[in-house]
């Protein structure tokens, strides 16, 4: 495999828009709708933080928002954890499939919006993750409300990072507010990409 078709990151492989398969499915009509036609750079934000607090064996992880999962794939095999991605587009589905195979671990995927993840659903996970998610005002309130969905359900942390739209910032007020145990960590990385932002950690075990 070409190595400029490709590029590695905490232990993941990820191929860029050059790799053949990457083309293959775009000729086939896989063209992202809304904005998961990459990896964000916010979701290395979230990496660098589990890796300082390793996530247990087997937690049921939730990457919301996934477009090609990079989160999701990266629990999945750095700690085995047990993961699955929603994304309102459906298109980026392939993709994520995809890069499971060529990191050979397992990641399910559907086509979700966040208003239809119910209170049943939320309940088959203990985290929920997403990155660079909140980018339109509207998705404030969204998100607040998935957040206390997932409080009825029984899910112990919600982690959002964002390079601090003002909509996230709206939503990490708005959270603070809401939920009694709220953390927001501010993050500058140099590598494996350069990015920087905030992560809005809500542990919704508590109220």
């Amino acid at each position: 495999m070409p190595t400029n078709t490709m590029r590695r990151a905490h232990g993941l492989k990820i191929l860029n828009a050059r790799h053949k398969e990457i083309r293959r499915l775009k000729r086939e009509g896989h063209v992202a709708e809304i904005h998961g036609n990459k990896f964000w750079n916010s979701s290395f934000l979230i990496m660098d933080h589990l890796r300082r607090h390793p996530l247990a064996k087997r937690t049921r992880v939730l990457e919301i928002g996934c477009g090609w999962g990079l989160l999701g794939l990266y629990c999945a095999k750095r700690f085995g954890c047990r993961v699955h991605g929603i994304d309102a587009d459906a298109h980026v589905l392939p993709y994520l499939q995809l890069h499971a195979d060529v990191n050979e671990v397992k990641m399910m995927a559907e086509k979700k919006t966040f208003q239809q993840l119910t209170v049943d659903y939320l309940s088959n996970f203990d985290l929920i993750l997403g990155a660079d998610i909140c980018f339109w005002d509207e998705l404030t309130p969204v998100l607040i409300n998935l957040m206390n969905r997932a409080q009825k359900a029984g899910v112990k942390e919600i982690m959002i990072a964002d390079p601090c739209r003002p909509p996230f910032n709206d939503l990490s007020n708005k959270a603070q507010e809401r939920f009694d145990e709220v953390t927001v960590v501010e993050k500058f990385l140099s590598k494996p990409v350069r990015a920087s932002g905030e992560i809005l950690i809500v542990n919704t075990r508590y109220n």
